[in-house]
């Protein structure tokens, strides 16, 4: 009876906290920061609270330091209760905790505010200092008449300076031990198993004193137990050499600085690269490692590396099906979205280490696909409003992305702060009023536009597809190109969203009907007699490129989506990794999804698959080695297949801000079975499928609290409105 009564015990104590109750406010976020009580050492994460960071003058100390004047404020909610939404919140700030704790916020008390909305809720307290501490909480109201307790306590710290950029998080570090050590007559060959951005320390042994020389060769590629010292293209090979001291001793490889990517000026857009930071240290890429010269024992214990990366959970994510090509896809894209976020931007892999609107369109997507740390989106934003780089449609692409960030994050604060920028982007400043359409010829220049743009190239050309000559499938440019109009029409209609959201009524309904304007000129001025789009207006070739951006932009005709969906079937994979994007976008709009599902699983040398068979752990900047000179191995634009997955073949689709309406319409194909989770601001939403082509589907759904899902189940024009719980569909 003495152990039932302690284990009694146990359990009622342990259930007096909030998380044994069946609902519960959770996941605290500032400026959509979880993590902003947590002090790192080194890129690791320590017990030590933020007064100590902040009294603390050692440079390793690191926490994400919020920047902004007014904060935005989000949470999660949780509840065992089907179709649960919040009705009401408070919010307070204090200070100290013994002042918030003690019901006395002396910055802050929302009282209570009747609104559904749990992302993005902007500070309206008193002036918040620089480097200061303080202590928030939360806790709200829900429809089924429950009143929550005050959420537990979350800490922030105020940057030395309140500029309003960012908040970001520290760039951390993984320690990871070879997956394989061989040995042979002269070296000692070691495999990581994967490539990654690293920092590598080993422990070895001398007989004496500076007379044993030990070249340490670094690499992404290898050949038999060596790492390959000529693998050409951009794939990256490195070696230094390490004099041993006497006894076992710790050897950290510094490495040096690459010019390529760490020297300004290296790049024709005029941007600088994107620095390690001096606390992080520079990183190399590599997945092999070989000891040359070195005779003595290497044990496992004796040689790790450190994978630096923007802090990233494995777990809010998943993806298993039925098909193991799509399977190893999934895990190629989803390891190279942690990987190349060694700079807390997304940037163009080891090239040139900037950001891209492109690559970052991509990347950004792909990422959402798997993390909920949207903050590196946000600092990728930030950073390419005053970086555009050279390719028209590349600029046309910031509005793209930054309606991204507020569609998946809920947080509209870079809406807000750059929305006269996001106007510029626009490209409305060289419109032709007598057809709606922009011309921009193969190349532009234009100082005015140059400088409201913040372009610090020489001149602005379309682009298309990259590289050209392997990837455009021909494409014929003109004065006035299919391609970036249709990009330019994406761009008003997002605008148009983009000023209602900052509640701008006058320019939103202003850019609709420019949009439509464009939109009707693209159809009835670039689709030939065929019923095809044209490359341009003085073109008569039709290419891939010509039909799918309108397809995937939702700009085609109903009378023609047939024909140019036949179109793009007959014309296979003729883009580059970055087309493919907007190519199987296409498809699953047109209701391709057999085909689109092909093009995902395909084992040809245009396929993501090639990239896993050439040796590769990440995404590539081309489809095959022989498609680019340069073509390198750490690439995130080639991620597109990862955020197609989750958004189209299991068809989840953030349809307001913030996920509070949410779209669930599977695309499946021949798919036999599916399973994906992935993460949103207000918690994981989950799918499920079984599907018998002809015979019959089935689907398990789940969705978090305060969120509306429509599911829509193949064949069915009519979505089925449910709210939080979990779902069983039959079709």
């Amino acid at each position: 009876m003495k152990y039932v009564s302690l284990i009694i015990t146990f359990f009622l104590l342990t259930c007096s906290f909030a998380s044994c109750k069946n609902y519960y406010v959770y996941n605290l976020a500032t400026d959509m920061i979880f993590s902003t009580d947590v002090v790192f050492w080194d890129g690791y994460p320590t017990d030590l609270g933020l007064k100590y960071f902040l009294e603390d003058s050692l440079s390793k100390y690191e926490a994400a330091e919020i920047r902004s004047e007014k904060p935005r404020f989000s949470w999660m909610i949780y509840s065992e209760k089907d179709n649960t939404y919040q009705i009401k919140y408070r919010i307070q700030l204090a200070g100290s905790l013994e002042k918030l704790t003690g019901g006395k916020p002396d910055m802050w008390d929302s009282k209570d505010v009747t609104d559904s909305v749990s992302c993005g809720i902007v500070y309206k307290g008193k002036q918040l200092q620089p480097s200061t501490v303080y202590y928030w909480r939360v806790k709200i109201e829900d429809n089924k008449g429950r009143k929550y307790d005050w959420s537990e306590p979350k800490a922030f710290v105020t940057a030395p300076e309140l500029d309003n950029a960012p908040s970001v998080l520290p760039l951390v570090k993984t320690k990871e031990i070879p997956k394989a050590i061989r040995r042979n007559v002269k070296n000692v060959f070691v495999d990581f198993g994967r490539d990654a951005f690293s920092q590598l320390t080993l422990r070895l042994n001398s007989m004496s004193d500076g007379k044993d020389t030990v070249i340490i060769h670094l690499g992404e590629q290898c050949t038999h137990d060596s790492v390959d010292r000529y693998p050409g293209f951009s794939i990256r090979y490195t070696n230094y050499q390490v004099a041993l001291q006497q006894g076992y001793k710790k050897y950290k490889i510094v490495f040096n600085p690459d010019s390529r990517n760490t020297d300004p000026n290296q790049n024709e857009s005029g941007v600088s690269p994107v620095l390690m930071p001096p606390e992080t240290g520079e990183v190399y890429p590599f997945r092999y490692c070989e000891l040359e010269g070195y005779r003595g024992a290497l044990l496992y214990s004796n040689i790790f590396r450190e994978v630096v990366h923007y802090p990233f959970s494995d777990e809010i994510s998943f993806f298993e099906s039925s098909d193991t090509v799509l399977n190893k896809v999934y895990d190629l894209c989803k390891w190279t979205m942690k990987a190349t976020s060694f700079c807390g931007v997304f940037v163009d892999g080891d090239r040139e280490r900037i950001p891209y609107e492109a690559d970052a369109l991509i990347n950004q997507l792909s990422y959402f696909a798997v993390s909920n740390e949207y903050s590196i989106s946000r600092n990728t934003v930030d950073r390419l409003m005053y970086n555009p780089t050279w390719p028209t449609e590349w600029i046309l692409q910031a509005l793209i992305i930054a309606w991204n960030d507020y569609l998946y994050s809920g947080d509209g604060a870079l809406l807000e702060k750059y929305y006269g920028d996001l106007k510029y982007k626009t490209l409305n400043e060289i419109r032709n009023e007598d057809d709606n359409l922009i011309y921009t010829g193969d190349t532009l220049f234009d100082v005015n536009l140059f400088s409201n743009l913040h372009f610090k190239g020489t001149n602005i050309r379309d682009i298309v597809d990259w590289p050209r000559v392997t990837a455009d499938d021909s494409f014929e440019f003109t004065e006035c190109n299919t391609v970036v109009n249709a990009y330019y029409y994406e761009a008003l209609k997002l605008m148009s969203k983009i000023a209602a959201a900052v509640s701008n009524n006058y320019d939103s309904r202003y850019y609709a009907k420019l949009a439509e304007k464009t939109r009707n000129s693209i159809n009835e001025l670039l689709i030939d007699s065929a019923g095809l789009y044209k490359d341009g207006l003085t073109s008569a070739h039709n290419s891939l490129h010509a039909n799918m951006f309108p397809m995937a932009f939702e700009i085609t005709p109903k009378e023609n989506a047939l024909k140019i969906a036949d179109f793009l079937y007959s014309k296979g994979m003729a883009c580059s990794v970055y087309g493919s994007q907007f190519l199987l976008d296409a498809l699953y709009n047109a209701g391709e999804d057999f085909y689109a599902l092909n093009l995902l699983t395909d084992t040809s040398i245009t396929s993501w698959y090639n990239m896993i068979r050439s040796g590769s752990t990440m995404t590539t900047e081309a489809w095959d080695n022989s498609h680019k000179w340069n073509n390198d191995w750490n690439h995130a634009w080639g991620a597109a297949a990862l955020n197609v997955i989750v958004r189209k073949l299991a068809g989840i689709e953030p349809l307001e801000a913030g996920f509070k309406r949410v779209s669930i319409r599977p695309q499946p194909g021949d798919l036999e079975r599916l399973t994906v989770k992935t993460p949103t601001p207000k918690g994981e939403i989950g799918v499920s499928f079984s599907n018998k082509v002809g015979r019959h589907f089935e689907m398990n759904v789940t969705v978090p609290p305060n969120v509306t899902a429509e599911v829509y189940l193949p064949g069915k024009l009519t979505p089925e409105i449910v709210g939080s719980g979990k779902w069983h569909f039959k079709n």
